[in-house]
């Protein structure tokens, strides 16, 4: 199996997220006894600090090219501040004084949030722009490396469910990602970040084994004699082919040579974008980098060859309708790209707020037990993943905006229905099956809106473009998505912040 490194890689890395992170407002609500607007503020932290952290470690890790070493550092330093969060209750459980006791645990929460939003959340950018310099030039074949994280988050998620729920010990969420954590910073310290030109090898082996035929069989046609007439007519027919398929040979190779010199840059830019755009992700997605490694068909250098060799298909294409932005300024001033923008915050916001505080509804408001609670990590996984096979398809048959208003769409029914469950045992079983409408939700939402971002922005603004989609999905909608809902759910309760959602 190729590229064993990549795929080990995630499946530790997401099952550490698939465990501790995913159940860290439970934790807080059930075990030190957070209110929710408090918990809304320690959600909100990560993102906002993981906008500065991400390109820090990131640019640290380029610049002295130790992306091992750093790695394995701060998953290091972010298990430690996460597993601390386990010692909190025992720190402030002789403190009689009630509001002294919440200050404290509230202060000692806060210190190992922005820890672990400091050293943690930059751990996936580092890995993903790891895995794409192990991919090289095959980096189409990134989303099979990622899908492992994705089924490793849903399975681990399910797990620690299972085990909290069998030793009635919520602590286990830290057991089960400590020990992913090893796994993890094992593998990384041992792997080799460079391309591994697997298929390239594979081809030239290829080649040099039909080469060497070829002359082996013209050497034993040129040393045969009493021979017949029609036989050296055939041999020498036969060696014709040969040459012909040697040269086809050679000129595939000569050919696929140049277009990789001349891919080159193009490459590396795409390399950038990709990277610039995973800094800002915190959900585990495999859409994303797949669509922007296959942009549209309008943004690739061969198309742009092509129109620009025939003036009138670049005018069929392109009509110059309005000045292309130069700045980014100019680019948020079209009232188009704005409003796409200011959608995908929104959207951020409100699945955000659904996200964070999904767990305690279902435990407190439908007395879910931890074992349904992680399932849902699976049952999201698994749609996410089948729309993952058949996302390209999907976008070229109904169109971007067809799945922007379909994640729209699934969203306010999903969280509608929240609002009508029962309570009880038979409220979790379909909350649990509703669930399966977030990973399509998703994954329509953000697969079109990268390719949406892509397509508003000139070349110019291309990478600058999919960062502002992320900050203001991933960052900003995703921070105010916790704040907001954080205050609804502690003074008004669950249904007026669905409510709220839906609007």
């Amino acid at each position: 199996m190729p590229y064993i490194s990549p795929k080990l890689l995630y499946t530790f890395l997401f099952a550490c997220q698939g465990s501790a992170p995913v159940y860290l407002t439970l934790f807080y609500s059930s075990q030190l006894g957070l209110k929710s607007d408090q918990i809304g503020l320690l959600v909100a932290i990560a993102p906002f600090i993981s906008a500065v952290a991400c390109p820090l470690w990131t640019a640290l890790a380029d610049k002295t090219k130790t992306h091992n070493y750093i790695m394995c550092l701060i998953q290091t330093l972010a298990t430690v501040a996460i597993v601390s969060v386990m010692g909190i209750s025992v720190v402030v459980q002789d403190i009689a004084d009630a509001d002294a006791k919440n200050r404290l645990t509230i202060t000692l929460v806060t210190i190992t949030s922005v820890c672990f939003a400091f050293f943690g959340v930059p751990v996936l950018p580092l890995v993903d722009g790891g895995v794409l310099k192990i991919l090289g030039k095959n980096k189409n074949q990134y989303g099979r490396q990622r899908m492992f994280g994705s089924i490793s988050f849903g399975l681990a998620s399910s797990l620690v469910g299972f085990i909290a729920d069998w030793t009635n010990d919520m602590n286990s969420i830290f057991y089960v990602y400590t020990v992913s954590a090893v796994f993890f910073i094992m593998t990384a310290g041992s792997t080799i970040f460079k391309p591994e030109q697997l298929g390239r090898s594979r081809q030239r082996h290829s080649a040099s084994s039909s080469s060497s035929t070829a002359m082996v069989s013209f050497s034993s046609n040129g040393h045969t004699s009493n021979t017949r007439p029609h036989d050296i007519d055939h041999h020498h027919q036969h060696t014709l082919r040969r040459k012909v398929q040697q040269f086809h040979i050679d000129q595939m190779h000569h050919d696929d040579n140049d277009m990789e010199d001349q891919d080159e840059e193009h490459s590396q830019i795409r390399q950038n974008e990709i990277q610039r755009l995973i800094q800002f992700a915190t959900e585990s997605s495999i859409i994303e980098a797949v669509n922007l490694s296959n942009p549209p068909a309008h943004r690739r250098p061969s198309a742009t060859a092509n129109m620009s060799d025939d003036p009138s298909v670049y005018q069929q294409q392109s009509p110059s309708t309005s000045p292309t932005p130069t700045t980014l300024m100019e680019l948020l001033k079209q009232r188009q790209v704005f409003l796409f923008f200011l959608t995908m915050m929104l959207m951020g916001a409100a699945l955000n707020m659904v996200v964070s505080f999904l767990f305690i509804f279902l435990t407190k408001e439908l007395g879910a037990s931890s074992s349904t609670v992680g399932l849902t990590g699976l049952v999201g996984s698994v749609t996410e993943l089948l729309f993952f096979f058949y996302s390209r398809d999907l976008i070229r048959i109904f169109g971007i905006q067809f799945l922007i208003i379909l994640g729209h769409v699934l969203t306010i029914a999903r969280v509608f229905a929240y609002t009508l469950l029962p309570k009880g045992p038979e409220g979790a079983t379909i909350a649990l099956g509703l669930h399966l409408l977030n990973g399509i939700a998703f994954s329509a939402l953000w697969g079109a809106g990268v390719v949406q971002a892509d397509q508003l922005a000139p070349p110019s603004l291309q990478a600058t473009s999919q960062g502002i989609l992320a900050a203001m999905y991933a960052g900003v909608g995703s921070g105010l998505g916790s704040l907001l809902g954080g205050v609804i759910y502690e003074k008004l309760g669950a249904t007026p912040m669905f409510y709220v959602v839906i609007g």
